[in-house]
């Protein structure tokens, strides 16, 4: 194996979402955790919108990754492509995830990524980039039934700067940042292939509008629900808003997909629903007992479905639950706006309903990330190579779902980049810089060569100059040369 190809590879899985794990890390804001993932190789597929964006400037160091079967190339040309390709780095612009709603699965060479300081980027050995992949988060184009969760709990009370195109940038709460989101979702959703409902929850779970309202009727339902409930109350009680939803969706005919999105800040659930009092029966202390019934969330569940201990005593685990119990049942879209925390609860959620969890800058972004994530339906993939001017034809498969094609290259640096377009406009745009060299290890050996013959031709001349100088040398040593006449001497002579 081959040490530094061997080093990339290695750095790339891990970076990989081929497998089980989640790295959801780094939202677009550049702000996502890194978790533990299985090590797929590195030419496999991995979650190409999950991975952090590589920041602008120009790189500590340069990875060249190439194709796994591409012949070895000796650490003299590594480097001289690696220096090269650093100092044709355009250090303002960003790489990797620009923006992405939905999920996006790539396979090499569509790879830009951090690692220890260095960028990874991949070098194709032709003058056309092979595109393969997919989206983890089809949209194709069948009726869908959504039912959108917002956190109503008291930490949607804090404030953020909110900005729209009407009113300008104005400080809302969080709580009321959702609302305007939601506001805008119905501005766009005039469509009888979508049906939403809206369910609020914080300490208690309120359901405000039950899927199959007209719009009108959705308008009517959020306008009590900001008159009725203006702030957000007490603790978090997720898990009661996720079964009174799925029993929402119990009723969905077949053929319409089954969906919930949750507008949440990705802190831990906390309901007090599921407090273990008596110790696990071991007595406790009166105190103890007395602070723990008092955490005790005693509000009733709108739902019919009745929680069990079997399934655990704590949000965490009621969540995981919830999670394997609606396994191809429904799928689970979590939109996280506060990108910093961890959400370890709703990755579990998202990954195990077959979900999507999207990360946003902030509240004042959920405006934009809604309506794509929500009611959008994907009309064409595109790649566009910003270097050479020339654009790939439609990449998405008649299944909605696969991506395949290719684009050309032009020798050397070219700036690709891969735009999932809905009807909602953008819902992803990733940019990456590939290197294309072919024939690049042949050109080199043959300079290499023709360097080597040069210096051999000189070394042949300076052999024959420098035999020449010690012929002359030699030949002068061998004249004999008179002395010079003493004057006394000639005196003395007859």
């Amino acid at each position: 194996m081959r040490p530094l190809e061997d080093s990339v590879r290695r750095r790339v899985r891990s970076l990989s979402l081929a497998c089980a794990g989640l790295l959801l890390a780094a939202g677009v804001a550049g702000a996502r955790e890194r978790y533990a993932t299985p090590d797929p190789p590195a030419h496999e597929p991995y979650q190409a919108d999950a991975l952090e964006p590589v920041r602008a400037g120009v790189p500590a160091g340069i990875e060249l990754l190439r194709a796994a079967d591409a012949p070895a190339w000796p650490e003299r040309l590594r480097a001289e492509v690696a220096d090269r390709v650093r100092s044709e780095w355009p250090a303002e612009r960003v790489y990797g995830p620009i923006f992405a709603n939905l999920g996006v699965t790539l396979r090499w060479p569509l790879v830009n990524a951090e690692s220890d300081g260095s960028v990874i980027v991949p070098v194709v050995d032709e003058l056309e980039l092979p595109i393969e992949g997919a989206l983890s988060l089809s949209r194709g184009d069948g009726p869908r039934r959504v039912v959108i969760l917002v956190d109503a709990s008291e930490s949607a009370n804090s404030m953020t700067e909110f900005r729209s195109d009407g009113r300008g940038a104005e400080a809302v709460s969080v709580l009321e940042a959702e609302r305007r989101a939601l506001d805008h979702l119905l501005d766009l959703s005039q469509d009888d292939w979508l049906e939403i409902g809206v369910i609020a929850f914080g300490e208690t779970t309120w359901p405000v509008a039950e899927p199959g309202l007209p719009v009108e009727g959705l308008r009517a339902a959020l306008a009590d629900f900001r008159q009725q409930r203006p702030r957000g109350e007490g603790r978090t009680d997720a898990v009661c808003a996720l079964w009174t939803a799925r029993e929402w969706l119990d009723s969905t005919p077949k053929g319409v997909a089954r969906e919930i999105v949750v507008l949440t800040d990705g802190d831990a659930a906390f309901s007090g629903r599921f407090l273990d009092c008596a110790g696990d029966g071991r007595a406790r202390s009166d105190a103890a007992a007395s602070a723990c019934e008092a955490r005790r969330n005693p509000a009733p569940c709108p739902a019919s479905h009745r929680f069990s201990r079997s399934d655990g005593t704590s949000d965490l685990v009621q969540l995981a639950s919830f999670a394997r119990r609606a396994r191809g049942v429904l799928a689970v879209h979590a939109l996280l706006f506060e990108p910093d925390r961890s959400a370890r609860s709703w990755q579990r959620v998202v990954a195990d309903t077959g979900g999507r969890l999207v990360r946003v800058p902030g509240p004042e972004a959920i405006e934009l990330a809604l309506p794509s994530l929500v009611s959008s339906r994907i009309g064409r993939v595109v790649a566009r190579n910003a270097t050479l001017g020339v654009e790939s034809s439609d990449l998405l498969a008649p299944d909605r779902t696969r991506l395949l094609g290719a684009l050309a290259l032009t020798p050397g640096a070219n700036d690709v980049e891969l735009r999932v377009e809905s009807d909602r406009g953008t819902a992803a745009l990733l940019r990456f810089r590939v290197y294309a060299a072919p024939r690049q290890l042949e050109v080199w050996l043959a300079a290499l060569r023709e360097r080597n013959s040069a210096l051999e031709l000189r070394a042949e001349e300076l052999k024959g100059e420098s035999g020449a100088k010690r012929g002359r040398e030699s030949r002068d040593r061998s004249l004999a040369v008179d002395p010079e006449p003493d004057p006394a001497a000639a005196a003395k002579s007859p």
